[in-house]
C-alpha cells in the first residue's frame, strides 16, 4: 500500500510539474488571465496587411475584431472553447469554422485566438542543453490547432524560441520564431511572430503584437451578438 501511494504521489507531483512548465513558457505571451492585443498580419501571399483587435478571457474564450482590411471588415470571429465562429456580414449570419483554418496567410484562426499551450497539451522534455530545451506537446482535446508541436526554449528562463507546427501523423507543416522580445507589462514578451510555411520557405507570415492591455472583460462580451 505504501508503494502504491509513493508512486501515485510521484505521478501527481510529475503531472504538476509538467503544467506548471508549460505556464512558465505561456506567461511571456500572456499577461494576464484576461487582456486585449492589437495585431497586425503581414504575408506574402497577401496584397494587403491584416489588423485585428483581440480580446482574450482565459484559455477558452476569444472575441476577434476585424480592423482591415476593408474587404474584410465585418468578418468577426468568435472562439468558446474548441468551438469557433465567423460573422459573414452580407448574409447577417455566423457560420462554425476551426480553429486550424486559415486566417490570413500562414496563420491559422488559433495562432491569435488560443495563446496558451497548458491545458491543451502535454508535454514531454525531448532534451537540454546549456541554451536551449526541446519540448514535445501532444494536444489532449480534439479541435484544437495543431496536433503536435515540437517547442524550444531558453534554458534560463523558459521563454518560447521556436515551435514546429505538425499533423497528427507527425508531418512537419509549419515553424514559427518568436522574436523582437520588448518589454510589456512588466516583462520581456515577443513583439513578431515569424511563421514560415515548410513546403514552400517563400510564403511566410509575420505576426505583430503592436499593443497589449490588461483588461476585465465580462462573460457577456464573448456572445454571437457582440459579432455583429
Amino acid at each position: 500500500m505504501k508503494y502504491l501511494f509513493l508512486v501515485l504521489s510521484l505521478l501527481v507531483s510529475s503531472l504538476a510539474m509538467a503544467s506548471d512548465l508549460l505556464e512558465e513558457v505561456d506567461k511571456f505571451r500572456n499577461p494576464s488571465d484576461a487582456y486585449s492585443m492589437s495585431v497586425r498580419i503581414v504575408s506574402t501571399t497577401e496584397k494587403e496587411e491584416s489588423s485585428f483587435l483581440v480580446y482574450l478571457k482565459g484559455s477558452d474564450k476569444t472575441l476577434i475584431k476585424v480592423l482591415a482590411p476593408k474587404k474584410t471588415l465585418g468578418r468577426n470571429m468568435l472562439m468558446i472553447g474548441e468551438n469557433m465562429w465567423v460573422y459573414i456580414p452580407n448574409i447577417r449570419r455566423s457560420v462554425r469554422v476551426s480553429l486550424s483554418q486559415k486566417l490570413t496567410g500562414e496563420a491559422a484562426n488559433g495562432d491569435i485566438s488560443r495563446m496558451r499551450w497548458a491545458g491543451d497539451y502535454t508535454h514531454k522534455v525531448e532534451s537540454k542543453d546549456a541554451k536551449e530545451w526541446r519540448l514535445s506537446l501532444e494536444a489532449t482535446k480534439k479541435g484544437l490547432t495543431y496536433s503536435k508541436i515540437n517547442v524550444w526554449i531558453d534554458a534560463k528562463d523558459k521563454r518560447p524560441l521556436k515551435a514546429e507546427f505538425l499533423t497528427l501523423s507527425g508531418k512537419t507543416i509549419k515553424t514559427a520564431i518568436y522574436q523582437k522580445y520588448e518589454k510589456v507589462l512588466g516583462m520581456m514578451r515577443p513583439s513578431q511572430i515569424h511563421i514560415v510555411d515548410n513546403l514552400r520557405k517563400d510564403q511566410f507570415s509575420d505576426i505583430f503584437i503592436e499593443k497589449m492591455e490588461n483588461k476585465n472583460f465580462p462573460d457577456s462580451l464573448f456572445t454571437e451578438k457582440s459579432l455583429e
